[in-house]
């Protein structure tokens, strides 16, 4: 009787399909997402002629700094923005043929930040338009990276246990 080869990475097989099939979506989301900060720059309010706190509003909040407004000079940021980029663009080339959820997230995170690294470029801030709770300022972009790390955490999660299994 000859022994049946155990596959090492059965998951990849399932998972290889669906993964990468959305990046060309992602993509699309983050060209709307400058297509819509343009047309919210000459048509929204700025975000002190904001009237009420819904759950949602839109007006022009010019974010100067990164996350939650935390001030950064420009090189600072832009240094900060490659560095990260170019780590999580080795992580989806490493991942894409073993692991493509975990590439597929990788891209999104850099497709997000290079929507919001383009705002810095052309308008010397990025711009945020969607107001949630009359508090926090975001965009597509920002959601697209947002969802990018959410899915990475929950992927890598997701093969650490799978990678645990296998070792038993």
């Amino acid at each position: 009787m000859h022994p049946v080869q155990k596959n090492a990475n059965a998951r990849s097989v399932n998972e290889r399909r669906p993964a990468l099939i959305f990046l060309p979506f992602v993509a699309l989301i983050v060209l709307a997402d400058e297509l819509l900060k343009r047309w919210a720059l000459t048509h929204l309010p700025g975000e002190d002629d904001l009237v009420g706190n819904g759950v949602f509003s839109f007006a022009i909040h010019k974010n100067w700094g990164i996350a939650f407004d935390i001030p950064f000079k420009m090189p600072f940021i832009i240094l900060i923005s490659s560095v990260i980029g170019a780590a999580l663009l080795w992580v989806a080339y490493r991942d894409a043929k073993t692991k493509p959820t975990v590439a597929l997230s990788a891209l999104m995170i850099v497709f997000g930040a290079i929507g919001n690294l383009y705002d810095r470029l052309a308008y010397g801030f990025t711009v945020d338009y969607i107001i949630l709770l009359g508090r926090s300022a975001i965009n597509l972009s920002d959601i697209v990276i947002v969802t990018g790390v959410v899915i990475l955490l929950y992927a890598s999660r997701v093969t650490k246990h799978v990678d645990d299994a296998e070792e038993i």
